[in-house]
């Protein structure tokens, strides 16, 4: 489970963020939906889903690329640029623009995570010096590493040294003939052989003292921190084992799109002999013995291509128990699609191991009481004169008083009235107007 995540000095945010999926105390709202692991003698708890709101440009997506960023690093092992751009995204590929732009100052980028994965709860925090934004001269290196486990501090590094080395916490496991009263010997051998660029979770840490906890904390952000970028460019396409032949169909994709009101159409997919690639097609039977195969990219909407490309992304998540996190997760889709999976992560008899789903949108149509608990809804807004942006939680605001918010409040009437702000006023009016008569003008 994903309990905060936490960034500084990042894109449009230079005081940084805290995306905080502990669920607040005080409120007893949509409890069925609180996800709760125990970790020794404590349950953690954690919301099963967040929903981020707010203009364009003001910050919602940078959240998202932060959370990329930290991944990125973690199973590279370094703060290196990437030349692979499978992924399509500029901002995880090339680390020279993850600082604040508009500061004369050059300031470290802090990532900081805390989680929890197989009955241990897991906090791992770098400090990044990249130099100035876009500065590309500049030497980068970790300026700051710490693992927390169970809220113990296990290691701390700085650039050239490791300061602190405390395996107490993870006695039971260390590395098969690692003896703990050899700490102090293995601190000096890390500090040693540390690299400015590289991280020491995976590198010395994983070499010396337990490949085992590196190992729980790489799958947690491989497998069980999945986060989509630019989801409308999702392309879910399975591969085709050489005994399947040329074609499997999906009966849960099929299935789902039938239930999403597609119809006259089935879905495979193929196996492209000029391409060798799995693309997807639709199949419409005309009759008991006729039908066509079509490409489903040109014959099908956006919206049909969206829910089927996205649907492996949520089963994924539900199977594993993953975070997902989904940059526009509703473009294209009904409202009604979107909510009925909002219900999905917050039904425990469904989401039984624990997934967590996260987004941005534009649609107010969330901003519901009996959809969202007020901890779960976030607005993220952008202050014009500072260029910085900021995060907050519906629930931040009290429950009394003129800007109070009470959970039977009308969130969606509240935020069109600019009761909770991350919302700009625009009118175009004027503007088109002057393009018009300049038009004219010219003819």
């Amino acid at each position: 489970m994903l309990l905060n995540f936490t960034c500084k000095n990042f894109k449009s945010f230079r005081d940084g963020f805290s995306f905080n999926m502990v669920p607040e105390k005080r409120m007893k709202e949509l409890d069925y939906s609180i996800l709760s692991e125990r970790i020794g003698k404590k349950d953690e708890k954690a919301l099963s889903a967040s929903v981020i709101y707010g203009p364009n440009a003001a910050g919602k997506t940078s959240i998202i690329n932060a959370m990329s960023c930290m991944r990125q690093m973690v199973l590279r092992g370094n703060i290196k640029d990437s030349e692979d751009d499978r992924c399509g995204d500029h901002i995880i590929n090339g680390m020279s623009l993850a600082p604040f732009a508009f500061r004369t100052d050059a300031e470290a980028v802090e990532f900081d995570v805390t989680f929890t994965t197989d009955g241990t709860k897991y906090r791992y925090l770098i400090t990044v010096f990249l130099g100035a934004f876009l500065d590309k001269k500049t030497e980068r290196y970790i300026e700051k590493e710490q693992l927390y486990v169970n809220d113990e501090l296990v290691f701390s590094r700085t650039k050239d040294a490791v300061d602190k080395l405390n395996l107490i916490p993870i006695e039971n496991k260390l590395n098969i003939g690692f003896d703990i009263k050899d700490s102090e010997k293995m601190l000096r051998v890390m500090s040693s052989n540390i690299t400015s660029e590289s991280l020491l979770l995976v590198t010395d840490f994983n070499s010396f003292c337990s490949k085992k906890v590196v190992e729980n904390i790489r799958t947690w952000f491989e497998r069980k921190f999945l986060i989509i970028n630019s989801s409308d460019r999702i392309r879910f396409m399975p591969s085709i084992p050489d005994d399947n032949g040329w074609a499997i169909t999906s009966k849960e994709i099929n299935r789902i799109a039938q239930e999403a009101g597609i119809v006259g159409s089935k879905f495979v997919y193929v196996n492209d002999p000029e391409t060798h690639r799995t693309k997807l097609m639709s199949v419409l039977k005309k009759t008991d013995s006729t039908a066509y195969g079509l490409d489903a990219d040109r014959i099908e909407s956006v919206g049909t291509m969206r829910l089927i490309s996205i649907m492996p992304a949520i089963i994924t998540a539900l199977e594993n128990g993953s975070v997902l996190v989904m940059d526009e997760l509703d473009a294209s889709l009904h409202p009604m699609i979107v909510m009925n999976l909002i219900s999905v992560f917050h039904n425990d008899s469904v989401n039984k191991n624990g997934a967590q789903l996260i987004f941005n949108t534009h649609n107010p149509i969330y901003l519901n009481h009996n959809l969202l608990r007020r901890d779960e809804i976030k607005f993220v807004e952008r202050d014009a004169k500072s260029k910085s942006s900021s995060l907050y939680a519906l629930s931040d605001f009290k429950a009394n008083g003129e800007a109070s918010v009470r959970k039977t409040s009308d969130y969606m009437k509240n935020y069109f009235i600019n009761r909770y702000g991350a919302i700009v006023d625009i009118d175009l009016t004027d503007i088109i107007a002057d393009v018009l008569r300049g038009a004219e003008s010219n003819e």
